[in-house]
């Protein structure tokens, strides 16, 4: 493809008078100076994909047309006058270098090499003002062009989903290992294969990309072909690559969200699971293997919760706590580590207090309930040494209660923002962890309260946690959900809907623990729900969509406790 400039962002009205563009938004600082209606700014997929064959047409006029090439054998070729030749470019997914080729392409093009077709009139014709007539109508033609539905939806995922600056103590999950990753691999990898899937999928959110949706399911379909046949090899499926792979499928499970899926999700993670134990603890002598380590551990720890099943042993000598101390783990993995044992505390509690009381089960509810205060305060203390920057800035108060609550935008009282989402999220999943400790407590407290027993200061103490945890992450909410409040996605570029849609995403979990919580106002539970209702409808899922991503939460890989 010819390349045509870096692209401008400026709205239209400024591209119309040839003027820089602050690009201020809504409305841009020239239009509102001068008067004019800002006619706002083009869609990030024009602003990356454009069609080129207008200004290939406007070079071709400066230049002329091309001469006719000589035949490999070295006689020069003579088209009938009738007849053009063509000029064909060769795009790689692996390569932007074009290629020229004076026969005709034989064949349909395959999925890793596209040809685009240009046909090459005689110069006869152009004399006849046929040329001309020709290069005007260029964007007649796009059937002659043969692009792949992945091309730009890999691209627009990358941008806004993948490749956002992250601060050291903050990385986390997979997705920041998938470039490296998928740069090394094969365009017929599995890997390569399942992030086409993946990132079809989530571009096919947006209205008026609904086609790419079924090319999903289609990548997917190739992905899982290929993985059964890359684990029958035991080299191959012991590397990052399939790892990494198995992990997209369970957020691309994700993504295309139905209670269809919520097997296959669990199949996923316990396949990375199996895999990883597989592995050994030869994959700790290598960084990116320990790194697909941790982000399998805490994948693990999401699916051992939403299925109340206890966490698997690992072959080593300290588990899956691997070889390196807690102390040298950045603070997102610490934070999981901590919370390493809450699969197990909600098996165990479950279990006591869906029976009705028996005193011979007292000093099983005290253990449950020493644990919880155990992992409490260690949730407590890690968000006591995090760095100032970690911790949210109070950008105004919220006074007014309106009478429509559920269809309020803020909650009344202090809103907060942060560095950015991610780390705002894991703000949230640090909250989510207390929650859930705090929540055992009152369930065990309850059951206790059968036999006569009380403690009313843990009682009343475990109230004021979980509803200060409601409360923080309610100040949050615009947070996530403004573009506005989100200073470095516009610094870096990040596509509005892209931005918001992520924010949308990393809220869904905390909403709905917040909104679960028995002590919890029902006025701020209105809200909490609400605000779930605004995120389905703007992102387009469905309820039930929504409440498969509240139960899975694996964007953004943090530990989520129901």
């Amino acid at each position: 493809m010819v390349y045509t400039g870096k692209p401008s962002r400026g709205c239209g009205m400024c591209k119309s008078r040839r003027i820089k563009c602050d690009e201020k938004r809504p409305t841009c600082g020239n239009c509102k100076k001068s008067g004019r209606e800002c006619p706002g700014y083009p869609d990030e997929f024009d602003l990356v994909f454009r069609d080129e064959n207008k200004a290939m047409a406007r070079k071709a006029r400066k230049t002329g047309p091309a001469p006719v090439r000589s035949s490999p054998s070295g006689s020069s070729s003579q088209p009938s006058p009738n007849q053009p030749t063509f000029l064909t470019f060769e795009v790689s997914n692996t390569s932007s270098t074009s290629q020229e080729d004076s026969s005709p392409p034989e064949g349909t093009p395959n999925s890793d090499n596209q040809l685009i077709l240009i046909p090459q009139y005689p110069e006869a014709l152009s004399s006849q003002g046929l040329f001309d007539n020709w290069l005007w109508n260029l964007d007649q033609i796009p059937q002659s062009i043969v692009m792949a539905p992945d091309y730009e939806a890999v691209t627009f995922f990358f941008k806004n989903f993948i490749t956002l600056p992250q601060q050291a103590e903050s990385t986390r999950g997979y997705l920041e290992f998938l470039v490296p990753l998928y740069n090394q691999a094969l365009p017929s990898s599995v890997l390569h294969l399942a992030t086409s899937a993946v990132a079809m999928a989530a571009v096919g959110q947006y209205p008026g990309r609904e086609s790419l949706v079924g090319e999903a399911v289609k990548s997917y379909g190739k992905a899982i072909r290929k993985l059964n046949t890359d684990l029958k090899d035991p080299v191959i499926s012991k590397s990052n690559e399939t790892v990494l792979a198995i992990l997209m499928f369970s957020l691309y499970e994700t993504i295309m969200s139905t209670d269809d899926t919520i097997t296959a999700w669990g199949n996923h993670v316990d396949g990375a699971v199996a895999l990883t134990k597989l592995r050994g603890t030869d994959q700790f002598n290598d960084p990116m293997s320990h790194a697909m380590f941790r982000a399998v551990r805490t994948m693990m720890i999401t699916s051992c919760v939403q299925r109340s099943k206890p966490i698997d042993s690992f072959p080593g000598q300290s588990g899956w706590m691997g070889e390196s101390d807690i102390a040298s783990e950045n603070a997102a993995n610490r934070l999981t580590l901590i919370c390493i044992d809450l699969p197990n505390l909600r098996a165990r509690a479950n279990k006591l207090t869906s029976t009705l009381y028996d005193a011979t089960e007292e000093q099983e509810a005290m253990q449950i309930i020493d644990f919880a205060q155990l992992v409490d305060g260690n949730l407590e203390e890690w968000y006591r040494t995090l760095p100032p920057e970690w911790k949210h800035q109070i950008i105004g108060v919220e006074s007014e209660v309106p009478e429509d609550i559920a269809n309020a935008e803020k909650w009344p009282g202090e809103q907060h923002s942060y560095h950015d989402v991610p780390l705002a999220s894991i703000m949230n999943d640090y909250r989510v962890c207390r929650i859930f400790c705090r929540r055992v407590m009152l369930a065990c407290l309850d059951w206790l309260g059968y036999g006569g027993f009380t403690d009313d200061a843990t009682y009343a103490h475990s109230v004021f946690v979980v509803q200060q945890m409601v409360d923080e992450l309610s100040a949050c909410v615009p947070f996530h959900l403004d573009y506005e409040l989100q200073p470095l996605a516009k610094e870096t570029g990040q596509e509005q809907y892209a931005a918001e849609a992520f924010g949308g995403y990393s809220l869904v979990w905390p909403l709905y623990v917040a909104a679960n919580a028995d002590t919890v106002p029902q006025r701020q539970r209105d809200w909490l729900l609400g605000r779930l209702s605004v995120i389905g409808y703007r992102f387009g899922l469905s309820s039930a969509q929504v409440l498969v991503l509240a139960r899975r939460h694996v964007l953004t890989c943090g530990p989520m406790f129901p």
